[in-house]
């Protein structure tokens, strides 16, 4: 057993990884079998990502070690190879920003064909934006983790809609 302890910073992001993982869980109760098994198995990864930011130590300048960088990796993956499980390519910046305080970013979509379709994804794009400025100043995690639920919410609602503009 080892003396490591983990940071504020890396116990933070753990607990990010964990409330993406429980959002994963919650969303396989309304999602098909193929992206239920998808949902479930970022779950998976994103449980071994907190475990790994919790118990190991940082292998990098960025403050993250190697086995949650690989399952985070393999988490956006997943995400990208499933776009209607509503995990946005790139969603690792949430987890990882607790560490290194890189400006969130929003994912562009193609543009949704129609005129309100494009309207409603600007809203809600500029919507993400707004979260991730509070995010970024959040006074404490707790509040954090609140508006983590919120921007998957919103990007939940990307998903739906760049779902309904492909029928």
């Amino acid at each position: 057993m080892t003396a490591f302890e983990p940071t504020e910073h890396a116990r933070a992001a753990a607990g990010r990884a964990a409330v993406l993982a429980d959002i994963a869980r919650r969303r396989t109760l309304f999602a098909t079998a193929l992206d239920g098994r998808a949902l479930l198995h970022l779950a998976d990864l994103l449980d071994i990502t907190a475990l790994s930011l919790y118990e190991e130590e940082p292998t990098g300048p960025d403050g993250i070690c190697d086995s949650a960088r690989l399952a985070l990796a393999d988490a956006e993956t997943t995400a990208i190879d499933a776009p209607d499980t509503g995990f946005p390519a790139g969603f690792g910046q949430y987890v990882t920003h607790a560490v290194d305080h890189r400006p969130l970013t929003t994912p562009a979509h193609p543009a949704p064909g129609g005129w309100s379709l494009a309207d409603e994804d600007a809203q809600l794009a500029a919507a993400l934006d707004a979260l991730h400025s509070h995010l970024a100043a959040a006074a404490t995690e707790t509040v954090a983790l609140a508006l983590l639920e919120a921007a998957f919410a919103l990007h939940a609602k990307r998903a739906d809609l760049a779902q309904l503009a492909c029928r």
